[in-house]
């Protein structure tokens, strides 16, 4: 995998995109589906399309994804380029860093606040992360 490869999903594999972040992949998200806007934002950032429209793949390459299933998304992306080291926000995008335990207290459910010792935080957002039941 290209060392840091940057991507955006377009309005047809936007849950997808929010996937990938949180494996790491840096992911632009548009709601856009339509060839101009699509276009003009690849354009624009430089970045890869990952879609699941077969004219915008056709008409801008990328990968297209070909299942209707998320998680099933995911795996084909990962098969494809593998997965990146670290996390990012699901919401912004910005890389998570770890942050100090003490700092969260008020920021998490009280009792993901007693089961968890390690949180990572969005250091654009302010978006604070931990290890769920999602993660199996």
């Amino acid at each position: 995998m290209n060392s840091n490869p940057k991507f955006v999903c377009d309005g047809t594999v936007v849950k997808l995109g929010k996937r990938l972040r949180i494996l790491g992949y840096d992911v632009e998200i548009t709601y856009k589906t339509d060839l101009p806007n699509v276009s003009e934002m690849i354009v624009a950032t430089g970045r890869t399309l990952i879609t699941k429209s077969i004219t915008l793949h056709k008409q801008l390459g990328g990968i297209h994804v070909k299942s209707d299933r998320v998680m099933e998304q995911v795996e084909e992306i990962i098969s494809k380029l593998g997965v990146p080291g670290s996390t990012r926000c699901s919401r912004c995008n910005s890389e998570l860093v770890e942050c100090d335990k003490d700092s969260v207290k008020d920021k998490v459910p009280i009792y993901v606040f007693q089961t968890n010792d390690k949180f990572k935080c969005c250091t654009k957002c302010g978006k604070v992360y931990w290890k769920g039941t999602h993660i199996k």
